[in-house]
């Protein structure tokens, strides 16, 4: 053993205690703020994340793989004699778009005489501090009624060398949305659609060659997006190249809701001429008007018992968009309880009538409701379809059970399948597709759902049915 004096020993936790000090100095001045070292490494790695940024491809070049979403096969290149090889002639490529997308986007952020209220772009993907709305931008001149619209930059590059022209596309922001019918504020997000119009006797629709959506910004009536897209279309056909801008609504309840759409071509852009200039502009957006079919129901409330009562009855006339080539259509009614907030409450939904487009359903779904609370729940009535998949599982199954007994009718099946499948909730994570839907309340935009809501209050005890057009 080593036996060390008093004076060794305090030597000895002297050193100990150095060691220590100097450790937890070194910890802090890596970790906390206001040190020289700490202070270094942050400027470094915030020059490097700078350098990566500014590195980085705009959304829709052709050198990031899947971004670039056109493909034309019938778009011919010019052929080049002296190419020495293959990699030296794509990377020469891909610097020249390069070169002609920043030019593209510095001639479409530059700032203008005839433009200065938006004066920068960014690329696709955008900094956090865009994501908020610039409030007083939007309500310096508009007034709190001014119907919807949204704001958007264009601007074409035309190469005389070249078969292929290039289309930026800046979403800027959207202004005077609306909100919700049961309350809630909206969650909006704008796609941008480019169509080529076939011209041809037959009237036949544009067909869509590329597809560009925003970010979703949550809780914003005047969202800023500052979005910008690059693409490449034919040149010959220009003239014949228009824009869809949609502005969606992601609502949890109901999916994608179209809050409405404006259309422009390239031509009214003035963007097929020789030399082209940015083109700014802010379009009002209408809503397309649908009728996915016509419902009965009856609403009546009871004050002693707290009972607001919706008696379902039928629906005539459904129609769903897009349906594909023998696929059935599966209705059944959701009903959804909000407060005055816009918050669900409370949810509840009827059996599911297979394959008919008429359904009948004869149900009665009852919510507990104070009479505090009647003049500002509101409530918001869907209709819904079943998945294909979901149904022929559960039909299997039914027949399978029911193949050891007779038939009492010629609608047995359904019926007994309508009564034990009905109520079950959807199997995995593919929600039903919401077709249509009415809000009820008395602070609701209709006024034929708004008078309905009304009498049920004025009057309770009292059944009151009326016909109303499920959008």
């Amino acid at each position: 053993m080593l036996y060390l004096d008093p004076w060794n020993k305090v030597m000895v936790m002297a050193g100990a205690a150095a060691a220590v000090a100097i450790t937890i100095l070194m910890v802090v001045c890596f970790v906390g703020e206001g040190c020289l070292v700490y202070e270094v490494i942050t400027n470094s790695k915030k020059k490097k994340d700078q350098a990566r940024r500014l590195s980085g491809a705009l959304y829709g070049a052709a050198d990031k793989n899947g971004a670039n979403l056109t493909n034309y096969a019938a778009c011919g290149r010019r052929d080049v004699r002296h190419i020495p090889t293959r990699q030296q002639s794509v990377a020469s490529a891909h610097s020249l778009n390069e070169k002609v997308e920043r030019s593209l986007l510095s001639r479409l952020s530059s700032r203008s005489r005839t433009d200065s209220t938006y004066s920068s772009m960014s690329s696709g993907r955008t900094s956090p501090s865009s994501s908020c709305p610039p409030e007083d931008i939007h309500s310096r001149d508009k007034l709190p009624s001014s119907p919807p619209a949204v704001a958007f930059s264009l601007l074409a590059s035309i190469s005389p060398d070249s078969s292929v022209a290039k289309l930026a596309i800046a979403v800027e922001s959207a202004t005077d949305l609306p909100a919700r019918d049961y309350g809630a504020h909206c969650d909006p997000w704008v796609s941008v659609t480019v169509l080529r119009d076939r011209r041809s006797i037959r009237r036949r629709p544009p067909a869509p060659i590329a597809f560009f959506r925003t970010k979703t910004i949550r809780h914003a009536h005047n969202p800023f997006y500052s979005q910008t897209f690059i693409t490449d279309i034919p040149r010959k056909e220009m003239k014949d190249i228009s824009l869809l801008l949609t502005v969606m609504d992601q609502d949890r309840h109901c999916g994608a809701v179209e809050m409405g759409h404006t259309t422009i071509t390239l031509k009214d852009a003035k963007q097929t001429v020789e030399d082209p200039v940015k083109f700014s502009t802010a379009q009002f957006i209408k809503q397309t008007k649908k009728e996915c079919g016509d419902i009965l129901f009856g609403l009546s409330y009871l004050p002693t018992a707290q009972r607001l009562s919706f008696s379902l009855i039928k629906m005539t006339n459904i129609k769903i968009q897009n349906i594909k080539e023998g696929e059935t259509i599966n209705p059944y009614l959701r009903i959804m309880m909000f407060s005055q907030s816009g918050r669900l409450i409370k949810k509840k939904k009827t059996t599911v009538k297979v394959g008919t487009k008429d359904p009948v359903f004869n149900e009665t779904l009852n919510f507990e409701v104070a009479p505090g609370q009647l003049e500002v729940s509101r409530f918001l009535v869907t209709l819904c379809n079943r998945k294909q998949m979901i149904m022929e599982d559960a039909m299997e199954g039914t027949n399978q059970d029911s193949s050891d007994q007779e038939a009492t009718g010629p609608g047995s099946s359904f019926e007994s399948f309508s009564e034990r499948y009905g109520r079950r909730e959807s199997q995995g994570k593919q929600k039903d597709a919401c077709i249509g839907r009415i809000a009820l309340g008395a602070g609701v935009s209709g006024e034929k759902e708004k008078d309905h809501y009304r009498s049920v209050c004025e009057t309770p005890r009292q059944v009151f049915s009326m016909w109303h057009t499920i959008r």
